[in-house]
């Protein structure tokens, strides 16, 4: 299976197709499909020499006002997805297509035939949205085609009150009871990132704290309203 890249405004998305060592994500040797998502300027930093800091600090038109971007003023720690190994990913990743594609403008647009390939490719494929930045960058079509033919899926997003379509698909990214209930106002279910117990919620089958008992893949609580399950779903923060 081949990779899947294109441009979307200033934004890159980049579909891939293959296997993770998380156990938290899928069970060993499973095939899965991720969504990635990079600025201009993520793609054009990567090209050359840079820092975390400043490759982190350019997630603005990805991570939009995400409470754990760099952009907006957040720690470099404050995001799971700003380590080492994830970092060296990124990089890798983009320089990759960097060797294809000489300039961010040579990047092709959504094809139909780009289009019809990242939906044939998730067929019975458990699909993580937005691995890195906002999932609400991929077009709501193309998300609607893939969770239509995908085994499982999951998406968070912090842009809930901005594109209340997604809730059919995500779970409004929230860390509060508070948030909770005005996401579900919305129309939403929640992941709530939290210090306490929520007892009116679930607790994540695939945390630390339920001894990873399941994975993503296999529990799909985390897919929006028209997915599995109806209730909001915590996690405790460690």
């Amino acid at each position: 299976m081949k990779n899947v890249v294109f441009r979307q405004g200033n934004t890159i998305v980049l579909f891939t197709f293959g296997k993770t060592s998380n156990k938290k994500i899928a069970q060993q040797g499973e095939t899965i499909v991720q969504s990635f998502h990079f600025s201009r300027s993520q793609f054009e930093l990567a090209q050359g020499k840079t820092s975390m800091r400043e490759f982190f600090g350019a997630d603005g038109d990805v991570c939009f006002d995400c409470p754990f971007s760099v952009s907006n003023g957040a720690s470099l720690s404050a995001c799971y997805t700003h380590k080492l190994m994830q970092y060296s990913g990124f990089l890798s990743s983009l320089r990759s297509i960097g060797k294809k594609y000489s300039s961010f403008d040579d990047i092709p647009d959504l094809s139909p035939k780009l289009f019809e390939q990242i939906v044939e490719q998730s067929r019975g494929k458990y699909v993580r949205f937005g691995s890195y930045g906002e999932p609400i960058l991929i077009p709501y079509s193309l998300v609607n085609d893939i969770v239509s033919v995908a085994k499982s899926w999951t998406g968070y997003t912090h842009q809930w009150m901005s594109y209340p379509e997604f809730s059919k698909f995500f779970m409004a990214s929230t860390h509060t009871p508070c948030g909770e209930s005005m996401a579900r106002a919305f129309g939403w279910k929640s992941f709530v990132a939290t210090e306490d117990k929520l007892t009116d919620m679930v607790n994540c089958p695939a945390s630390e704290e339920q001894n990873f008992r399941s994975n993503c893949s296999k529990c799909g609580l985390c897919s929006g309203t028209e997915g599995k399950g109806s209730k909001s779903v915590f996690i405790l923060e460690h």
